[in-house]
């Protein structure tokens, strides 16, 4: 009662500008609004008042409890019902590394050029600067402390911030989230799922104390009725049977995440799990499925991973409640379902071919941009740690294409992931041919920041490699126009000039300069030349690359657009004008006809022309 008053108006500019508030940042922040809580969410009222005295006393709470409780449920129906309390509520999805969640959030001026440490460092001093008016509620947080170091940072945010969380964190605000124990509550949500509960109230009511009215477990017992797989009565004897089966296991503690927790919903999943007669269709979706980021993905999206023509499996498995619908069409699997999905149907690399080999071919598709890249990388993420490698040389090649792609976009965690993969697949000589074994050191000859230690490592790429073949020549080329760069960015001009010729003579010779990896390669021996004074050179290595790419694509594509308007800097630097006028016009006429609905990327190489 004596805490200065400050009446939450966010559109009073006179309380932001004084410091009072936060600003509204929705619109500043994209992708962070709180997913709605599912529209039966029932009986926790007190614990939502309960949570809200604790944020207000605390500012950091640990909403904790076992697998399938409702944990993250709350956390949204919290959002919901308090909403008017905060300026803001942000909403993150744990991806098992606080530091990349802060820097993967999508600010509007996030610029496409700015580096992972940029992006970090513009996300978190704003977080920091947000005031107690502003909710962060960071999903799934099933780590330690130890676990993820950057929590100690995140703990001092002077924002309100709340973990759903399965670790339990002592010596934190804690509020323990254990089975709903009004019994209408339950019946209600069985009710929501199940049309004949009413019919048979004493047997669903019996079949929720049998499942320790676990919520997820309620629900799920409820779908497998509503779909008329089995009636009330038997599905309570098959529940009744395996309940007298695990007496004797009740007593024993199963170390989960972190924390204590019966073994006994889990088995009750599994047994409701395998009571459905799911078809081998359904049963192979599951199987990839299992791979999804916690945040899910797009249905139709992943339909097209998987050479799905319809979402009818897809939809089938979200009735039978398997598969989470959420908001924004994406689709999700419940942690405890994942579980279960991956020791029945044991992912591998054979059985999940069709999902690697879209993902490989996104991947291999020169000058194509996804939009939900991020997604795919933590899909591959998943598959490194969870797919069984059955089949060493098909998965080596997966990993080698992927990463890339991964540089590409800058994605450094899951370059990271699979370096340590590659690395612990060729330890020894079981696995891998040398050219794989190249491609490590190449790979993390990338991630390295000193020069010196970087041509080190492509030194060895290339020593790896004893002879030159048809099968390695357009790797070797690599290596050497990748170790040309690096002498270049080191001031040894003289190194960098004659492994680059030597890239590019391997391409003649092997006639492999159709390949895209000729266009990077010869503008940046071009680029070496005009630095080393020798632009006549240049130009002549240009011009014959703006043939090959007339020849085997097109002179009205992007790659001779690039070519030209490369053409043209280096008439600037020798004073030819009216040449660099030519080049220029060419190149500006291409980017018009390509970019004719981006006009903001045409206005911005107009300028930049």
């Amino acid at each position: 009662m004596e805490r200065q008053f400050v009446k939450r108006d966010t559109r009073n500019q006179k309380l932001i500008a004084g410091g009072a508030l936060s600003p509204v940042v929705l619109d500043y922040i994209m992708d962070s609004e709180v997913p709605r809580p599912c529209r039966h969410f029932v009986g926790r009222e007190e614990e939502l008042g309960e949570l809200h005295t604790m944020l207000e006393e605390n500012s950091k709470v640990f909403l904790y409890g076992i697998a399938g409780i409702g944990k993250s449920e709350m956390a949204k129906a919290y959002a919901k019902q308090y909403k008017k309390y905060y300026t803001n509520i942000l909403y993150v999805e744990y991806t098992g590394d606080l530091h990349q969640s802060v820097t993967d959030m999508d600010f509007t001026d996030d610029l496409p050029e700015d580096c992972k440490e940029e992006r970090f460092r513009k996300h978190n001093r704003f977080l920091r600067s947000l005031k107690d008016d502003t909710l962060l509620i960071i999903d799934n947080f099933n780590v330690t402390a130890t676990q993820d170091s950057f929590l100690s940072v995140v703990l001092k945010y002077r924002c309100r911030v709340l973990f759903t969380t399965r670790s339990k964190f002592d010596g934190h605000c804690i509020l323990q989230l254990k089975e709903i124990q009004e019994p209408s509550s339950l019946f209600q949500l069985a009710s929501s799922f199940y049309s004949e509960a009413e019919e048979h109230r004493t047997l669903v009511e019996e079949i929720i104390q049998t499942v320790h009215r676990h919520t997820f477990a309620v629900e799920l017992a409820a779908k497998l009725l509503e779909n008329g797989i089995l009636p009330p009565k038997q599905l309570l004897e098959k529940l009744r049977e395996e309940k007298a089966s695990l007496e004797n296991e009740d007593k024993i503690n199963a170390i989960k995440d972190g924390q204590n927790s019966k073994v006994t919903y889990y088995n009750h999943i599994h047994t409701l799990f395998s009571l459905y007669s799911i078809s081998q269709e359904q049963q192979d979706i599951m199987r990839d499925l299992c791979f999804l980021p916690p945040a899910g993905i797009s249905a139709r999206i992943f339909a097209d991973w998987l050479g799905q023509t319809t979402l009818n499996d897809i939809n089938d498995l979200i009735e039978t409640g398997f598969v989470q619908a959420n908001t924004r069409h994406t689709i999700s699997l419940h942690p405890m379902i994942q579980e279960i999905a991956l020791s029945e149907t044991r992912p591998s690399v054979t059985t999940c071919h069709t999902l690697l080999d879209s993902l490989q071919k996104i991947c291999l598709m020169h000058g194509t941009e996804v939009n939900y890249y991020k997604k795919m990388f933590q899909t591959v993420e998943n598959i490194i740690h969870l797919i069984e490698k059955d089949d060493i040389s098909k998965y080596l090649l997966f990993l080698e294409d992927v990463f890339p792609y991964m540089e590409k976009y800058h994605y450094q965690k899951g370059m990271k992931e699979i370096i340590r993969e590659l690395k612990q697949l060729l330890k020894g000589n079981n696995h891998g041919t040398s050219s794989d074994r190249a491609l490590l050191l190449d790979y993390q000859a990338t991630m390295e920041t000193k020069p010196e230690k970087a041509i080190k490592l492509e030194k060895e790429a290339l020593a790896q490699i004893k002879e030159t073949t048809d099968g390695n020549a357009h790797l070797v080329s690599n290596l050497h126009a990748n170790l040309g760069g690096l002498y270049r960015i080191n001031g040894q001009t003289e190194f960098a000039k004659g492994h680059m010729e030597k890239g590019i003579l391997l391409l003649e010779q092997y006639k492999l300069l159709y390949t895209n990896d000729s266009i990077p390669q010869i503008n940046n021996y071009a680029a070496l030349l005009t630095e080393m004074q020798e632009p006549e050179r240049a130009m002549s290595a240009l011009q014959k690359l703006a043939q090959i790419i007339k020849d085997y694509n097109s002179d009205h594509c992007l790659d001779y657009a690039q070519v030209q308007e490369a053409m043209g800097n280096i008439c600037l630097i020798t004073a030819n004008i009216s040449q660099a006028k030519t080049h220029f016009k060419k190149a500006m006429k291409i980017y018009e006809d390509v970019w004719a609905d981006e006009p903001e990327l045409i206005e911005e190489k107009c300028q930049e022309i």
